[in-house]
């Protein structure tokens, strides 16, 4: 995961890295002159001051010109934009490193981590900006230790996306804490879907509700929503049938499912690998209906990675979970930590 976001960014320090290097001694102070070329490949020289070039000549320390830090940043947007970042997210992390270099005094010596360090900090600047999540196990105890039972969550999301399995992972983990959930079966319309709920359901120990295929979806959470309260079931966990943003009957088949269920939370499921497509899904589904947490699914089989810094920054919707593989346990809670650590390892 994040593989290629952090090979391109690495590579373009590196690059950047090693034309200083090639660089004279000391750049400008060791006579290079203001023709001075960066590994023969652009006319570009660094501007120091009189007093940071006899720092650059004896001691090795280099501050870097406004010309210098345009060129990285150019070097480094399409890196970005080709590992899924998007546009605005990308600009908003460069500006962000524009700044923090403007005043950075580097050691020749360590400068390549130097550099990862600046864009260590920015990243964590831009994602410190993206609205914070709840804390979804937090929220469902503390409504059930004010007897404001059931808690009623439901998943939408387009095909494909790893809806039901997701519930299942949330189930075990109310499970291992203790907390008893049900499903409700509401996709009528996927081959097996109802099979698959029943498997997890099974593998997990707890009851499902469900009806024939094309039943109404709605009546079916309207049932598991009885059921829970006849039996003192604190979670209900409400499956739908996985739909694109752009069908409108389905959509407004989902607003009915609100209207009748009711949910006390509604999360989006989306796959961190559908690219730039994510972000629509997320805007779309948004205008129809409120939307209070977002799960990436199947980021272990993200290699580009850029789409988690997207969705973090552009969607003002809180990223919940990742979901890194099949087994129950591989749903891992977002934080800032966790990405930027994941892309740029300190």
């Amino acid at each position: 995961m994040f593989d290629e976001l952090r090979k391109r960014i690495s590579g373009a320090i590196k690059g950047f890295i090693k034309k200083e290097e090639e660089k004279p001694a000391g750049g400008a102070a060791a006579g290079a002159g203001p023709e001075a070329k960066r590994g023969g490949e652009r006319g570009v020289d660094i501007n120091l001051s009189a007093g940071t070039k006899i720092k650059g000549a004896f001691l090795g320390e280099i501050k870097l010109s406004q010309k210098d830090i345009d060129n990285f940043i150019e070097d480094l947007e399409p890196q970005l934009l080709q590992s899924d970042v998007s546009y605005k997210a990308a600009e908003a992390l460069l500006a962000r490193l524009r700044e923090m270099l403007k005043n950075a005094n580097f050691k020749s010596k360590t400068m390549k981590e130097d550099m990862l360090e600046y864009v260590r900090r920015a990243l964590f600047e831009l994602l410190g900006e993206s609205k914070e999540g709840v804390d979804l196990i937090g929220f469902i105890k503390t409504r059930i230790s004010s007897g404001n039972v059931p808690v009623k969550i439901l998943f939408i999301g387009p095909n494909g996306t790893g809806k039901t399995t997701t519930m299942g992972k949330i189930a075990s983990m109310l499970k291992q804490d203790g907390i008893d959930s049900v499903f409700s079966a509401s996709d009528t319309f996927r081959a097996a879907a109802i099979e698959q709920t029943e498997h997890h359901a099974k593998a997990i120990g707890v009851p499902v509700i469900k009806s024939s295929y094309g039943a109404d979806p709605p009546s079916i959470a309207f049932d598991a929503i009885a059921y829970s309260k006849a039996h003192n079931i604190p979670v209900v966990l409400i499956d739908t049938a996985g739909r694109q943003e752009t069908n409108k009957n389905l959509v407004n088949e989902m607003l009915k499912m609100v209207r009748v269920a009711k949910p006390d939370m509604t999360i989006f499921v989306g796959e961190s690998t559908s690219g730039n497509a994510l972000a629509n899904q997320i805007a779309e589904f948004s205008a129809h209906m409120k939307i209070d947490g977002i799960i990436l699914t199947k980021l272990d089989c993200d290699a580009k990675g850029g789409n988690a810094i997207s969705i973090a920054y552009t969607a003002g919707i809180p990223i919940l979970f990742f979901g890194t593989g099949e087994a129950y346990g591989s749903l891992k809670r977002y934080s800032d930590d966790f990405v930027v650590n994941s892309i740029l390892p300190k």
